[in-house]
């Protein structure tokens, strides 16, 4: 995974020495988010500006995964990165710009509809191949380990990292923790025999386009892109969708339920056990300034979501 400079460090000069040097001015500005500035250029394409030129070569291996993408097993848009050039202190990334705006802006996430439409995407999703392998498991992560390595050993390695960091506090939270990582750990010594395919790992409703009330897009791969067992995404999706809302438990719950509809046993475990291998993995990964971890938003949902007894399971 990786970091990126905040888009608030970008100056003004720079940012300004980089607009005219593209013809573009502060008119252009579509999109402010937490890592990059975004300018219109033109209708068809768009100006990413980053604050941080070291991530050069972050961007390069994600412009080369979008090179991969079968496109044609999808029905909706993808990203692709036409150029990506440093300007002084600044990184100008130039991207095709994809139809519609998130679906969280452009409809009623409570609306029963959009839910079953955010389901049908991500399993749509789901379908997408590469026309040539990627011989990695965590895209953006170039550890040689990965060339080769089995999906469960993977993820079997990632726990054992990231389990002795936050056991002490999930037993606090999690009374089943114990059971439920002994259990993992035994699923995922077995060998994966499953289908690959391309994980994006963020699946949650902004980074998914809606254009004239149908899925157009999706965006935003990168830091938390995976290569592997596409329900893995499935899983995720199902725990992201108003995740924090008064009624995220109920929401959850018919998702994975909705989700799980016509899988067989086995996969429907796979469905469960990636949704808490998930939780497990990301408990952590959002501190809050001066908060204890057990007092931050994520790793209270992650607690929630290991806490919540799965349905065909438990």
């Amino acid at each position: 995974m990786i970091t990126r400079r905040d888009a608030s460090s970008i100056t003004a000069d720079a940012e300004h020495q980089l607009l005219v040097a593209h013809g573009l001015t502060p008119a252009d500005l579509i999109a402010a988010g937490t890592e990059a500035r975004v300018y219109a250029l033109g209708h068809d394409q768009v100006l990413k500006v980053y604050a941080d030129p070291d991530q050069r070569q972050a961007l390069e291996t994600i412009a080369d995964l979008y090179r991969r993408f079968a496109r044609n097993t999808v029905p909706f848009a993808l990203p692709e990165i036409q150029n990506i050039e440093q300007h002084g202190p600044l990184l100008a990334v130039t991207e095709t710009r994809l139809p519609g705006t998130p679906m969280g802006d452009a409809l009623d996430l409570t609306d029963p509809a959009t839910e079953h439409a955010y389901l049908t995407a991500v399993r749509d999703f789901t379908g997408l191949r590469l026309t040539t392998p990627l011989d990695r498991r965590m895209l953006l992560d170039p550890d040689p380990a990965h060339q080769g390595e089995d999906w469960h050993a993977f993820l079997r390695r990632l726990l054992a990292q990231k389990l002795p960091k936050v056991l002490t506090h999930l037993r606090l939270d999690v009374p089943a923790v114990d059971h439920i990582t002994d259990r993992l750990t035994a699923r995922l010594a077995r060998p994966y025999n499953g289908p690959e395919g391309v994980i994006h790992g963020d699946l949650y409703p902004d980074n998914i386009l809606v254009a004239d009330g149908k899925v157009s897009g999706i965006i935003d791969f990168g830091t938390f892109t995976l290569l592997g067992d596409p329900l893995y995404d499935l899983a995720g999706a199902c725990a992201y969708y108003r995740m924090y809302d008064e009624d995220r438990v109920d929401v959850r719950n018919r998702l994975l339920a909705a989700a799980a509809e016509d899988l067989p046993a086995d996969r429907r475990d796979d469905l469960a056990d990636y949704l808490h291998t998930i939780a497990l993995l990301s408990c952590d990964l959002y501190p809050e300034q001066d908060k204890d971890i057990r007092d931050t938003g994520h790793y209270q949902w992650a607690a929630d979501v290991l806490n919540t007894p799965i349905s065909w399971r438990d």
